[in-house]
């Protein structure tokens, strides 16, 4: 019991470790996903909102372009673009003005753009901005501070406006990610991180059951407390289901067969303990009395003789039975004509006597040409005279041809007796099934003509039912695989 416990406890450790090994990496992709995706989300708002800054800086310059061309005072219009730009995202905006010659015309003080390095020299970056006279700002290392910086020359070359943006304050601010953004990834992150937890034990959950039932099937045991609920509802979850349902009916299927072979061998016991008991009673009694009567010896012995007969009769027909069985219709088949079989049948039963006073009649066109093996099928309507004769309390037996039909030809054996109740009907095929177990064991039925009657058909590739006859009597339908005539 320990033992079997301990095996429990580490397959549960080792499938703990399993889902781990499957979750972190899991985890990790999904993180490196959303940081990825984050950042590129971060990365282009950021440059969106560069592009829009860049485009207002570039209107301050188009701005002191236009007064210049209206005749508005230069820097009039620096001071009014101030105090308009003044507590927004513009609020540490510079602009300087200078003429052609390099001589200051309009300035914003707390912050002018100088021409000139701290050296006195021309300082190059800005020469370069101002031959460019683009409509793109470019980002420098400026004064100190990293800026966007643009410039515009009037459309008569006598006036320059540079206009510059340091990246700090407000400027800064409104190019960093939202704060409320890291909030949102971070419970994103984890509640996918959740999900992950619980994909991976829903599929865990369906390699546990799996190893449940695997453990329980190298056991050789049928596990008791394994269902298709064990499993999820999903792919994994049904090929595991399917598995376990395939795995059930083979056992159910290996039980069955068991049982049935458990039955067959009791009933074969059931029915050679009769016989051989008759048998060895009479030998007893021979022997027990020397000076027995001649006249009641040799009634023993023909009753010891019946017997015997009897007991062969059982031996060949449980025979041939299993051998029919075992082939599963790999008969050596042959083209027979079904008109000459009816005829010798109903020949041996004029001139032996085998139907008990029973009528026999037969309508089966000549040349009804089918495939099948002549003997077993001669012992089949055989079987079927017997069963009449024996048991169906009627006077008259019928073989008839009905037609042909999906490459069959369809043929029914029917007597004209009172037939059987319908609770018997679907059972008259089992072996050593009896519907009056009495009545016929003393008619020396073994219930096994029929069983026989039913292999033989199904061996050689046809098939067989029975029903009662609306007017009275049992009626069997057999079809046996037709066959064209030789050239």
């Amino acid at each position: 019991m320990s033992g079997n416990i301990s095996k429990h406890n580490n397959r549960r450790l080792r499938f703990s470790r399993l889902h781990w090994k499957l979750y972190f990496p899991l985890v990790g992709l999904l993180w490196v996903i959303i940081a990825i995706s984050f950042g590129y989300s971060v990365s282009h708002e950021k440059q969106r909102q560069k592009e829009n800054l860049d485009n207002r800086l570039l209107n301050v310059n188009n701005t002191v372009i236009d007064a210049y061309d209206r005749g508005v005072d230069l820097q009039s219009t620096v001071d009014f673009i101030r105090l308009f730009t003044d507590n927004t995202t513009l609020a540490p905006l510079r602009i300087t003005v200078y003429d052609r010659d390099g001589n200051m015309v309009a300035d914003n003080p707390a912050a002018t753009i100088m021409l000139d390095d701290e050296a006195g020299k021309p300082d190059e970056r800005l020469v370069e901005i101002i031959k460019e006279n683009s409509n793109t700002a470019r980002d420098i290392q400026w004064g100190g501070d990293a800026s966007m910086i643009c410039s515009k020359m009037s459309s008569d070359s006598m006036i320059i406006s540079l206009a510059a943006l340091p990246y700090k304050g407000v400027v800064k601010d409104f190019l960093s990610a939202d704060p409320t953004r890291w909030v949102v990834i971070i419970a994103l992150g984890i509640f996918a991180s959740i999900l992950a937890f619980f994909g991976v034990g829903a599929v865990c959950r369906n390699v546990y059951a799996l190893s449940d039932f695997a453990e329980a099937i190298s056991d050789d045991r049928l596990p008791a407390d394994i269902s298709p609920a064990n499993f999820s509802n999903d792919e994994l979850g049904d090929v595991s289901r399917n598995l376990m349902t395939l795995y059930l009916e083979k056992i159910h299927a290996e039980q069955e067969k068991i049982h049935h072979e458990r039955q067959i061998c009791m009933n074969i016991s059931h029915e050679l303990n009769t016989p051989v008991g008759i048998v060895k009673g009479y030998i007893d009694s021979i022997i027990n009395d020397p000076d027995m009567p001649a006249e009641m010896r040799n009634k023993f012995l023909t009753r010891i003789q019946q017997n015997t007969d009897r007991l062969a009769g059982i031996v060949a027909d449980v025979s041939m039975v299993m051998r029919l069985e075992d082939t599963g219709g790999d008969l050596q088949c042959s083209v027979i004509d079904f008109h000459d079989v009816a005829a010798r049948i109903a020949e041996d039963v004029a001139q032996d006597h085998i139907a008990d006073g029973m009528t026999f009649s037969y309508n089966v066109p000549e040349g009804c040409l089918i495939t099948g093996h002549q003997s077993l099928l001669i012992n089949a309507l055989l079987n079927l005279t017997y069963n009449a004769a024996r048991h169906s309390g009627g006077t008259a037996i019928a073989l008839d041809w009905v037609g042909t039909e999906a490459e069959r030809q369809v043929f029914t054996f029917a007597d004209n007796g009172t037939g059987v109740d319908p609770e018997h009907l679907g059972r008259l095929f089992d072996l050593f099934y009896r519907v009056d177990s009495g009545r016929s064991r003393k008619n020396g039925g073994s219930g096994l003509g029929l069983p026989l009657v039913q292999r033989i058909i199904t061996a050689m590739g046809g098939g067989i039912t029975v029903d009662n006859v609306p007017t009275g009597g049992l009626r069997f339908t057999f079809t046996i695989p037709a066959a064209s005539a030789p050239l």
